[in-house]
């Protein structure tokens, strides 16, 4: 996603070497596969996931987000410290939709009108470990509605329905709606120094999420529901803490790594050799992650605000080097041609995963509620939802994305 020159050759495809990082394909698909294992734990493994609290792993959504702000707010930081136009708006909305919802939609409508393996209710009535019940096709019109542009998520009676975990595409939407309000006031900014103009938006957000998160708290402190209800049952207090207001500070965090590596494809802290920039930025990241840990046993709403911050970190450790023109080894070590394409499909596999966790309950296969258990159904979740993942990326996605307006 930058224009710099110097980039380190790391097997970037041709057509995309322009607006191509290397090394986060990789860890994008490791995030993926952490939330396969959570709910796979949830869904047949419970004591499993309470014993070794497993529910921790769920964080590899919170660097997606993180990751969608690094990549998405670079473009923007990069021309404005140029001194370029900012980028087109709408050249901006078609990519996103090119990247979201030919995928989406494909899958939803082979899950839901296929398959029947959509939810009609939220599970949380049903009970996760009852994976099967409250499945079926969603007919209600202003329900498909709703799924079908991804505002599910917004209204108690959808939320959780239909592919549940696309309740995150919704916040992800909502950040791509944010981001060219506040890329415009990026570059309505007279500041001579725009890097540091970069930053205020991100630290706006960073705000926006940490109030966001502590009103959520206290409306569902004073709610009467349990923490499940309140934060996944079918009711407004669930609305607010799904919401971009709950997780603005992960994507901001991610804008921030945004700026930082910017400035450092333009020589900032170049006195500073690039492994002890990454010594820096792997201490904080591995420091937030333990603090991050600390606070899920303790607060668990305040996890993915600690959790960010290693996130936005960790991206810097691997591609300081690239934005010095230098290798990065770990970069080519998360390019290993396996992990990469597992980044390349991470969209289809996080929108099948739980559709293949209902089918492999519906036809029985048995997975005991032990250690065994998980790896057993892991695999097995995993081979199917690959599988189908790749027939989607081919047939749907990669061609959508090739598209050109």
């Amino acid at each position: 996603m930058t224009d710099h020159p110097r980039t380190a050759p790391v097997t970037a495809p041709p057509t995309q070497r322009k607006m191509w990082i290397g090394g986060l394909e990789g860890p994008r698909g490791i995030a993926g596969i952490c939330v396969v294992v959570v709910h796979v734990a949830v869904v047949f493994t419970p004591p499993v996931a309470d014993d070794f609290r497993l529910d921790y792993l769920g964080q590899g959504l919170t660097f997606f987000f993180v990751l969608s702000g690094f990549l998405l707010y670079l473009p923007f930081v990069t021309r404005a410290a140029d001194g370029r136009p900012r980028p087109s708006t709408a050249t901006y909305f078609v990519s996103r939709l090119r990247r979201v919802f030919p995928a989406y939609l494909g899958i939803f409508c082979l899950v839901n009108f296929v398959l029947g393996a959509a939810y009609v209710v939220n599970p949380v009535l049903t009970g996760w470990d009852r994976v099967d019940a409250g499945t079926g096709t969603i007919t209600d019109p202003w329900h498909l509605l709703a799924h079908l542009t991804l505002t599910q998520t917004f209204f108690p009676a959808t939320l959780q329905t239909g592919i549940n975990p696309a309740w995150s595409l919704t916040t992800e939407w909502t950040f791509y709606l944010v981001l060219p309000v506040v890329g415009w006031l990026l570059f309505r900014s007279r500041s001579t120094r725009r890097l540091t103009s970069a930053m205020v938006p991100a630290g706006v957000l960073i705000l926006v999420g940490f109030v966001g998160n502590a009103v959520i708290g206290v409306l569902q402190g004073g709610s009467g529901l349990s923490q499940l209800e309140r934060n996944w049952g079918p009711n407004g207090y669930a609305v607010l803490a799904r919401s971009f207001l709950a997780f603005a500070d992960t994507f901001a965090w991610g804008m921030v790594a945004a700026v930082v590596y910017t400035a450092i494809t333009r020589g900032a802290v170049a006195q500073m050799s690039t492994m002890r920039l990454q010594a820096i930025f792997g201490t904080v990241c591995v420091t937030a992650v333990a603090a991050s840990m600390v606070v899920f046993l303790m607060e668990p709403r305040w996890t993915s605000s600690a959790f960010a911050i290693g996130a936005a970190c960790f991206i810097l450790t691997i591609v300081t080097p690239l934005g010095r023109g230098e290798r990065s080894p770990l970069a080519e070590v998360a390019d290993w041609r396996p992990m990469r394409y597992l980044g390349m499909i991470s969209l289809s596999s996080y929108l099948w995963h739980y559709p293949v966790i209902i089918l492999v309950d519906r036809v029985g296969i048995p997975i005991p509620p032990t250690g065994f258990g998980l790896l057993w159904g892991t695999v097995v979740v995993l081979a199917v939802t690959f599988t189908l993942a790749t027939i989607t990326f081919y047939v749907i996605e990669r061609p959508a994305m090739r598209w050109r307006a």
